[in-house]
């Protein structure tokens, strides 16, 4: 049979299934747009609240030990605001890990002229200006970004306005047979989305996260118990999957379309316009400031997590590559001015936790070497090695021209020696927050870096933390004068020392 005449035959195919009432994949799309309410409805939905969510954030990199399995943490009060006329987005929740638990915000907003910044407020400290990948979050997602391309409103107009007229495929959806089809976001992302046959309802879709730690990351979004809102039916009930592993899922109790005060989610306060000015001009940015603790000893005090640079003869160490990219994009801005011709050419982890890893691909963009210790490796090799696409990030671009930093595994202690500056790397076991944990020491200066152990300079209490630190101390003979923390400030060694003598009255 000649290819015109299989052609013709193919066309006679199609058109006895479309003329046998069989939906396309995009009249699945709009089958699903009218179950929720129809297009005039779905149209009008500007800003969508969330409310009284209630749930579990699986993945947050807080385990002790690397491998280990990480314990749940547990959302409530979770309030989720999307804006998709002006393209904002805002994640208010509260958040518990065993011990430790915070409220916080996280806030993608706009400028009057329409420039995109971020907003974080955490119980306790002054609201914080940075830009859009300044922001962290241990919330229902990685960043509030993610509503923006992720909801059920931006996922069903996409898949009645860009699914092709072919067929759909038969696919397995949460043990369910249903029609799945290839939509396209506004991001220009393709994403596959199922359909539930009984409802028409869009049952959820397959994705492509770039998560800033699991990087490129195959994710599954599940809608469940659709109900009414103002004349619209949306999911109450969201379930994320990234790896094939559990991610998040919160049930909301509740939820508003078009909501009066909406908008003062995402008010900048007058009194920040000066942090919003440097944001806006930086395109990278988070709050920063360096302070000299010692000769070739300095302190990057961060809005929460902190580091501690060394500087040496010709090039210079960073302890604490913290929270994220634009957090390590600011620092290196800072250090360029300071120490002009002198490249970061280290950056050490003190533990493998998210939220003090968050900067690490970050430095390595610019060249820096990361020094991880032998019990971290998997944690970090998997976050500066996986391939980061969508979109690239810095690391990403840089090791396409060659000038990415690598990761270097020590096992117990590290030095860092030139001329006469060095810093002393060591591991410690034992610790109840991390195994094992590497604590910094710069001899020059009898300083030493540590994170979540003690919060030096503010006269905090010592934990059993805090403990096993002045214990960790004492065995390796190190003559500590100051100490330099990953939260906190800058305090003495007495004052850990009465700290710890406190606790054992």
């Amino acid at each position: 049979m000649s290819i015109a005449r299989v052609l013709a035959v193919v066309g006679i195919a199609v058109g006895l299934a479309t003329c046998s009432g069989a939906p396309t994949a995009r009249q699945l799309g709009q089958n699903a747009i009218d179950a929720m309410g129809g297009a005039e409805r779905v149209q009008r939905v500007n800003t969508l609240t969330m409310k009284g969510g209630v749930g579990t954030r699986y993945r947050h990199g807080q385990s002790v030990k690397v491998g280990d399995a990480e314990p749940a943490g547990m959302l409530k009060n979770v309030i989720e605001t999307l804006d998709r006329v002006n393209n904002r987005a805002a994640l208010d929740y509260e958040l518990q890990i065993g011990a430790f638990g915070q409220h916080r915000r996280e806030i993608l907003t706009k400028t009057a002229d329409g420039r995109a910044v971020g907003l974080e407020d955490v119980a306790g400290r002054p609201l914080a200006v940075m830009s859009p990948s300044g922001l962290f979050s241990w919330g229902t997602q990685n960043h509030p970004e993610f509503l923006l391309k992720r909801n059920v409103i931006a996922v069903a107009l996409a898949a009645a306005q860009s699914a092709s007229d072919d067929a759909p495929q038969d696919k397995t959806f949460e043990d369910r047979t249903m029609k799945a089809a290839l939509a396209t976001l506004p991001s220009g992302e393709s994403i596959t989305v199922y359909f539930d046959p009984e409802s028409k309802l869009i049952a959820g879709f397959d994705a492509l996260d770039t998560e800033s730690m699991l990087g490129d990351a195959p994710s599954q979004y599940v809608f469940a118990d659709y109900k009414d809102v103002g004349g619209v039916k949306l999911p109450h009930k969201i379930t994320i999957r990234k790896l094939g592993q559990p991610y998040s899922d919160v049930q909301y109790s509740s939820a508003a379309v078009n909501e009066a005060g909406a908008d003062k989610t995402f008010a900048i306060p007058a009194a920040v316009n000066d942090e919003v000015t440097k944001a806006v001009a930086a395109g990278e940015y988070s709050p920063l400031t360096i302070t000299k603790i010692a000769d070739g000893v300095y302190f990057a005090r961060a809005y929460s997590h902190n580091s501690m640079v060394v500087e040496f003869p010709t090039w210079l160490a960073v302890v604490e590559a913290a929270y994220t990219d634009a957090q390590s994009a600011t620092l290196v801005r800072v250090l360029h001015e300071q120490f002009p011709g002198k490249p970061i050419r280290y950056a050490a982890v003190t533990h493998h936790h998210y939220d003090h890893t968050g900067g690490v691909r970050g430095l390595a963009a610019v060249g820096a070497t990361i020094l991880a210790e032998k019990g971290h490796e998997p944690a970090l090799r998997m976050i500066v090695e996986t391939p980061h696409t969508n979109p690239p990030d810095a690391l990403e671009n840089a090791r396409k021209a060659g000038k990415a930093g690598a990761l270097e595994i020590f096992e117990g202690k590290k030095v860092l020696s030139d001329g006469k500056q060095t810093l002393e790397l060591y591991s410690v076991t034992g610790n109840p927050h991390v195994e094992p944990k590497v604590l910094a020491y710069v001899p020059s200066a009898r300083a030493l870096f540590q994170s979540d152990l003690w919060f030096p300079g503010l006269g905090a209490p010592a934990g059993p933390e805090a403990v096993h630190l002045l214990q960790s101390i004492t065995a390796l003979k190190l003559p500590v004068a100051t100490h330099v923390g990953g939260h906190g400030g800058v305090g003495s060694h007495a004052e850990l020392v009465k700290a710890v003598a406190a606790v054992k009255q």
